[in-house]
């Protein structure tokens, strides 16, 4: 089942995203009704993170769209294989020592070690 987890390995963006209607007129006195969703990103907190370091950089919609799909992958094979670290242990709780287990099995070494650095620095930081 571990193969089945990490299928997601491609990063294509369509070229074209489907276009969803922009209002749905409701059956009562023909007043209209906005039923969309608003779409998950990360692209706020990614430019966050870009002008933080570099104030003058900017980023294209297109790689603003590689990055997203890349962090939501990302998300996805951390929070399955942490997942099936809560079910091996037979834990119904998943915590923190789950989650650096899982970035530990799924990065590679040097930078598993970074980011779980850079994360208690930041844990410690936001604690005081």
């Amino acid at each position: 089942t571990v193969s089945v987890l990490y299928c997601r390995s491609n990063f294509q963006v369509p070229t074209t995203m489907p276009k969803a209607s922009k209002k749905a007129v409701s059956k009562k006195g023909g007043k209209s009704k906005s039923n969309r969703k608003p779409k998950r990103s990360y692209a706020i907190y990614i430019r966050r993170v870009l002008k933080s370091q570099k104030s003058k950089l900017t980023l294209s919609g297109r790689t603003m769209k590689v990055l997203n799909s890349f962090v939501n992958d990302m998300f996805d094979r951390i929070a399955s294989e942490a997942g099936a670290l809560c079910r091996v242990n037979k834990k119904r709780t998943l915590g923190s020592r789950e989650i650096q287990t899982a970035v530990r099995l799924t990065l590679p070494a040097e930078l598993a070690k970074v980011s779980l650095g850079q994360a208690a620095r930041t844990m410690s930081k936001a604690s005081n």
